[in-house]
């Protein structure tokens, strides 16, 4: 059975990246008591500072904000990616604020994708997207303030903008449902709010290796979560504006949704049964996928739900 009210998460691991600059944040990060999640969230932020201050690259909070603009695109840095169907940079705002887009593959419905940090930089390559990528249209983005988007906007922001910008992204992409949304770590968060806010086009949600929100969180246990902390690239309040607030009001979807805890996993499978609420279609499984949760059965286990979601099963 779900449960409404779960005691404090243990959080296992987080997904840090390999680089002698980085020795420094890993250390003084290990002092904090930060979730696994948001270790992902906001480390994942500071290493393009880091590797920027390592190889005199610019970090994603000194690029220039555009002109302002309607809705239009722009190629990214990197230019076509080989395999990638969109690789382009879009204005989401009207002051003309912009984020990177990369989609794999051709089809309906769309699968979008969200992690704890630089999206595009995460999924590109993963198992998930070559699987899916064969079958379907598969897309990510980087959220602003990550990857090759475009700063945050210097306000406290929480879940509303950042489903906000996920949509603003699609709309202005013309990728238009049905979609299908997957969120690992903390994107489970960013999923199932969007498909609760906006569920005229969202026919499926896979929650993936995500640990139930916390409401004993605090800006004073979980500094590095706080908005404006200068790691937080982003600008999410994630303590107020995501932990506390879903843990007390949990979404509500009536898609079905795919819960996945990995063995091993940021969280228990009775710890993560805590998303089994969000939807009466709802059902769990755990799967050992070894060391990342994109890959092996979990990938498979992804791109099934999908399957069964165009067969109307």
């Amino acid at each position: 059975m779900p449960r409404t009210a779960v005691s404090k998460p243990t959080r296992t691991r987080g997904a840090w990246r390999s680089s002698v600059c980085l020795e420094g944040l890993r250390r003084e990060g290990s002092k904090q008591r930060w979730s696994s999640r948001g270790l992902a969230l906001v480390l994942t932020m500071v290493v393009a500072v880091a590797v920027a201050s390592c190889t005199g690259g610019d970090s994603p909070s000194a690029k220039g904000t555009p002109p302002s603009g309607s809705l239009s695109s722009t190629p990214t840095s990197s230019g076509q990616s080989k395999g990638r169907t969109i690789d382009q940079k879009f204005v989401v705002a009207a002051d003309g604020r912009q984020l990177a887009l990369a989609c794999w593959g051709e089809g309906s419905p769309t699968v979008l994708l969200e992690t704890g940090g630089t999206n595009i930089e995460e999924w590109a390559g993963s198992g998930i997207v070559t699987q899916l990528s064969g079958r379907t249209r598969v897309c990510t983005y980087d959220r602003a303030g990550t990857g090759t988007s475009d700063p945050a906007p210097n306000k406290r922001r929480d879940a509303d903008d950042a489903v906000s910008d996920a949509h603003a992204v699609l709309q202005a992409a013309h990728i238009t449902g049905p979609l299908v949304l997957v969120g690992r770590s903390f994107g489970g968060m960013l999923v199932t709010h969007y498909a609760d806010t906006l569920p005229q086009d969202v026919v499926g949600v896979v929650v993936l290796d995500t640990p139930p929100p916390s409401a004993e969180f605090t800006e004073e246990s979980e500094p590095g979560l706080v908005w404006d902390n200068p790691g937080n690239t982003q600008h999410l309040d994630v303590v107020h504006g995501f932990e506390n607030r879903f843990a007390k009001t949990p979404p509500h979807i009536d898609v079905p949704l795919l819960l996945i805890t990995p063995v091993p996993g940021e969280g228990s499978a009775e710890d993560e049964s805590f998303w089994l609420q969000v939807s009466p279609q709802a059902r769990q499984v755990t799967l050992s996928c070894g060391q990342e949760p994109t890959e092996g059965p979990c990938a498979g286990a992804v791109a099934d739900f999908v399957d069964s979601l165009d067969k109307g099963k």
